[in-house]
């Protein structure tokens, strides 16, 4: 069960929250620190999507410290790896590595975006 927690200053959710049409909570799940984004807004290969995601912070893999998750898996030639139950609910990611967790939550949100927008890994 997910506890929201108050330790992530509004000044990281802000911006994020300019970009959800939902709530956009900060919450610990077990040992995962997690940021629901309800209704979240971006672009795939030019077409504006919207669905809620979950970016998570802390990831258990040194090779993937941040991970996001989608309520859908998108394709685009992504390698959609792996499926995640969090938050009572079942959710999609692909394999994007190395972005770190010693940023803003959003730099870690553009970067895991940002092949999503290209459509493809590199």
């Amino acid at each position: 069960m997910a506890t929201e927690d108050t330790l992530m200053p509004e000044e990281h959710l802000r911006p994020l929250r300019d970009i959800c049409a939902g709530e956009v909570r900060f919450l610990i799940e077990g040992q995962r620190r997690l940021i629901f984004l309800g209704n979240l807004r971006f672009y795939v290969t030019g077409v504006e999507k919207m669905m809620d995601a979950v970016l998570c912070l802390n990831h258990n893999n040194p090779t993937y410290p941040t991970k996001l998750y989608l309520a859908e898996n998108l394709g685009c030639g992504l390698n959609w790896n792996e499926t995640a139950f969090l938050l009572g609910r079942n959710w999609h990611t692909f394999s994007w590595r190395d972005v770190p967790s010693n940023q803003s939550p959003m730099e870690i949100l553009a970067a895991h975006l940002a092949p999503l927008a290209r459509g493809r890994a590199a």
